[in-house]
């Protein structure tokens, strides 16, 4: 039993983790190489994990944002801080310009800020709730994961944090050009793109893609023109109903701002967000693919003062090829393609399963098969059904 005397004292903070797993370390000497077999046995350093590495510019000076060796955020858990909605707005903002500055990472969710403790010892104690990446964390740093879970330790390259203060100045460079700009709902519609979440991905993406194009709107036509001798035509330029995104965007292509290649992207995933919204089709990968891409070279055309597209490619490749829908190559992997393996346990119908088992003759079999009134049923609610409207390929106010 722990008394409160047993408890050490420590600075309180408040804490993100993110997905995937990122080592931070304090330099090149710092190393995190543990052995596969202290892997499957956990018996690696699990002190490491507990502990800091530095501390990096997190937007909040004059404090300065905590870096634990396993790649979580940490502020001091002032009240400032301490609320859980502008503690995910702080860390998110620096995870975009992580993702930005050339470090891969996720959003981290509101389940996924927690407490923790800071000692005088450099090691710190977090205490996490429900979420999955929280959880995690905490599994790893106390040597209770699972196997599975431990092999995602395994042959992790720790960035320093020199570099990662580079990386997070790279990206907030970008960020910087590219507001007003919600830094969450980017980051989640590209967390969303990854996890195959194609609608949540959409919604996210075209979000951010209407802000920046009412960014470049305000920038370079409703802030350039003059309203000399024009009553209330600055009002009128700025009015949402007759200037949609739509509207907007084939006006900058003729003033040469956007391009051919990205007005397509915008084209394809502006057709497909509205078919969503209005209809339910779920989304296309090639759609949300192309939100993506317009999202990211819009937000290149606003870092490079409209000179180049393409500067963030290298970032968006890196999202688009850790989406789970990708197409893979069928078939068996070739051993060369293969670093660690294990046996699964083989099941009934397996050739490898050796055993007694109960057999169960299971085959898919027709609905009319045990229910004969189906069809008269599914008719009966296709009669009843409002019969569907057309409706305009876009509607004001809704793009």
């Amino acid at each position: 039993m722990t008394t409160e005397n047993d408890i050490p004292e420590g600075t309180p903070l408040i804490m993100a983790a993110s997905a995937p797993i990122k080592l931070f370390a304090k330099d090149r000497r710092d190393r995190w190489n543990p052995t596969l077999e202290q892997i499957n046995r956990s018996t690696y350093d699990y002190l490491k994990l507990n502990r800091v590495s530095g501390f990096i510019d997190g937007n909040v000076a004059p404090y300065a944002m905590l870096v634990g060796f396993d790649g979580t955020l940490a502020l001091p858990a002032f009240p400032e801080f301490s609320r859980r909605d502008k503690a995910l707005q702080i860390f998110n903002r620096v995870l975009l310009e992580m993702l930005l500055g050339g470090i891969y990472t996720e959003a981290a969710t509101p389940a996924d800020i927690f407490q923790g403790v800071l000692y005088k010892t450099g090691y710190v104690r977090i205490f996490p709730e429900s979420g999955s990446s929280a959880k995690l964390h905490s599994a790893l740093r106390d040597r209770s994961a699972s196997s599975i879970d431990n092999i995602r330790l395994l042959d992790l390259k720790p960035t320093t944090i020199k570099d990662l203060a580079k990386a997070v100045k790279r990206g907030r460079r970008i960020v910087d050009k590219c507001d007003p700009l919600s830094h969450e709902i980017v980051l989640s519609g590209c967390s969303h793109f990854v996890s195959g979440s194609l609608a949540e991905a959409l919604t996210c993406l075209w979000t951010s893609i209407e802000q920046l194009v009412s960014r470049l709107w305000e920038a370079e036509v409703a802030g350039k023109a003059s309203t000399e001798g024009v009553p209330r035509r600055g009002g009128f330029l700025k009015d949402y109903r007759v200037w949609t995104t739509s509207a907007r965007i084939e006006l900058l292509f003729q003033k040469k701002i956007v391009d051919a290649e990205l007005y397509c992207s915008l084209n394809e995933a502006r057709k497909a967000r509205n078919d969503f919204v209005h209809s339910g089709e779920q989304p296309s990968l090639s759609a949300t693919t192309a939100a993506l891409s317009g999202l990211f070279y819009l937000m290149s055309l606003c870092a490079t003062d409209y000179a180049d597209i393409h500067t963030l490619d290298d970032i968006r490749a890196k999202i688009e090829c850790r989406c789970i829908l990708r197409p893979r190559q069928r078939g068996p992997i070739a051993n060369d393609n293969v670093g660690y393996w294990r046996e699964i346990r083989p099941l009934p119908g397996e050739k490898q399963f050796k055993g007694r088992f109960t057999p169960f003759d299971l085959q898919f079999e027709p609905i009319e098969s045990f229910d004969p009134k189906h069809s008269k049923k599914t008719a009966l609610r296709t009669a009843d059904s409002p019969a569907a409207k057309p409706r305009a390929e876009d509607i004001d106010g809704t793009e």
